[in-house]
């Protein structure tokens, strides 16, 4: 696909020419792994550690009050003709083999859990709901997390890059800032997204991860009727992208573009992002338009292999949380929560001996 599209600023996905030297090493292993065995091996293993993540959210909620526009009311996928239909329907069956559940839905079911797709019914072939996925603001859930965790005694230090590991005698003793400040530690998790693979290498792995950028556009829905509003969120598999309801905001999100670290909005990408609005939701979206509220982007940290490091590395106290891509939320409680446990010592309930090349 991403060939398919070369040359289209107007794409899904984006390949941008100044980027191809930098990934020409990720490119080699990205390439050795487009096989059908290491395809299905990463999907189980992203399924696996996605359902015990769901288990993991729904014990967090149930211990503290985590508030983050967060909702259990599934999504679903929309397919606009049959041929693409039917491989979405052979790719959910091997994700039930795998324990998630789904549903066919015709287009008049769609419309009828989802009212607000009803002017799209009719170019619609049909969509695979999942009725146990769950939806939210994570960028809220940060940073409730963050509110509890510092009651319970966690220090947080904002604009203070870590820059390098001091390693002695191949056992972590701490970090060095950019600012020149040393850290003293003797157990350090690597959880530096798209930027982890500059630490990781300090500490033995060479950690196949580079930056891949998406968009999100956020727009109010105060002003949308009740029947108009979105229920749940969809997933458009044609244009790439996922429409989300948010509390009484409702958020589009999706591309990919390769273009290293490169912060800057490319308005044509936001674009493609409105368009996607107008797709899914014709009769709403000039409103919704004209209260966008956040223009986004940010890097999503794409394994080569389809699948997050996970894990200790040959540095005594040294470990790796990185690689989880587009999935990088939806694996989030599950890593840290498995991670934690192997850092402690405590008898593990989920088996991280997989989650590394």
């Amino acid at each position: 696909d991403l060939l398919k599209f070369y040359g289209r600023p107007d794409a899904p996905m984006l390949l941008k020419t100044r980027a191809v030297p930098s990934l020409a090493m990720w490119g080699v292993k990205f390439l050795g792994a487009a096989n059908v065995s290491q395809f299905e091996r990463a999907t189980a293993l992203n399924v696996r550690l996605a359902l015990y993540s769901l288990k993991v959210m729904s014990d967090w909620r149930q211990s503290v009050n985590l508030s983050y526009d967060g909702a259990q009311n599934g999504t679903a996928k929309i397919y606009r003709d049959h041929a693409a239909l039917n491989a979405g329907l052979a790719k959910a069956e091997k994700m039930r083999s795998l324990g998630v559940d789904f549903e066919l839905l015709s287009p008049q079911a769609l419309s009828k859990r989802q009212p607000a797709l009803e002017p799209i019914q009719t170019s619609l072939a049909g969509a695979v709901y999942f009725p146990n996925d769950e939806s939210g603001d994570a960028y809220k859930f940060v940073q409730e997390v963050l509110s509890v965790t510092e009651r319970l005694g966690v220090r947080t230090r904002w604009n203070a890059a870590a820059t390098e590991l001091i390693i002695r005698k191949q056992k972590v003793s701490g970090v060095r800032l950019a600012s020149g400040e040393f850290l003293s530690a003797d157990r350090v998790v690597i959880a530096a997204g798209a930027h982890a693979p500059s630490l990781t290498n300090q500490a033995g792995v060479s950690l196949a991860v580079k930056p891949v950028k998406g968009y999100s556009l956020t727009f109010s829905a105060k002003n949308l009727a009740a029947e108009e509003r979105m229920q749940f969120p969809i997933v458009d598999d044609d244009l790439h992208a996922a429409v989300t309801p948010l509390g009484d905001r409702l958020r589009v999100a999706g591309t990919a573009e390769f273009c290293g670290f490169d912060e800057r909005l490319d308005e044509r990408r936001i674009e493609n992002l409105r368009k996607i609005l107008r797709a899914v939701l014709p009769e709403q979206a000039r409103r919704l338009e004209a209260d966008e509220l956040v223009q986004w982007s940010g890097f999503r940290p794409m394994h080569a292999y389809g699948a997050p490091w996970i894990g200790p590395t040959p540095v005594q106290g040294v470990f790796v949380n990185a690689g989880h891509g587009h999935l990088g939320w939806t694996l989030a409680a599950g890593s840290g929560e498995a991670l934690a446990q192997t850092i402690l010592n405590e008898k593990s309930e989920f088996d991280l001996s997989d989650y590394k090349v």
